[in-house]
């Protein structure tokens, strides 16, 4: 990972939510490298991995928190509680929306969540990015749905 994805407030959020969750305390001593390695796969890493199925409930669980995140980086921006939701079927395709008041700040479509993951960590962030940028504008521009 590079320096400046580690100092990237969506990484630190990551990081943080998936630490959180850890009940022993052994993610606490794991580089951040290495609590984001199951979010990084190659190309032929996903092309291995089979579509048939439900997905694994660790991907869901990653997909939680990595919008758990995105969320968190949105309220910082805009002040306004973020509250995900999640709706995948059980073939590994769904939707995860973010909402903020009556307003869908986030509409983020997904499939092949079988094959959830991103190239690199830098990857990973600037694809949050994206819907971080989305989530803030569409609050900025509804502000009063936003608040209701």
């Amino acid at each position: 990972m590079t320096a400046t994805a580690t100092q990237d407030p969506f990484i630190k959020n990551l990081c943080m939510f998936i630490r959180a969750q850890d009940m022993s305390g052994a993610w606490e001593s794991m580089s951040d490298d290495d609590v984001l390695a199951p979010y990084i796969l190659s190309k032929e890493q996903r092309r291995e991995i089979p579509l048939f199925g439900d997905p694994d409930p660790d991907i869901l669980w990653r997909v939680e928190q990595y919008f758990n995140a995105i969320a968190m980086a949105i309220e910082n921006k805009t002040g306004r509680a973020i509250a995900p939701i999640m709706k995948i079927h059980h073939e590994g395709w769904g939707r995860m929306i973010l909402t903020a008041g009556k307003l869908v700040a986030v509409n983020s479509y997904m499939r092949e969540l079988h094959r959830f993951g991103f190239d690199s960590v830098e990857a990973m962030s600037a694809k949050a990015q994206k819907l971080i940028d989305e989530g803030v504008a569409t609050i900025e521009k509804y502000p009063d749905v936003a608040a209701a």
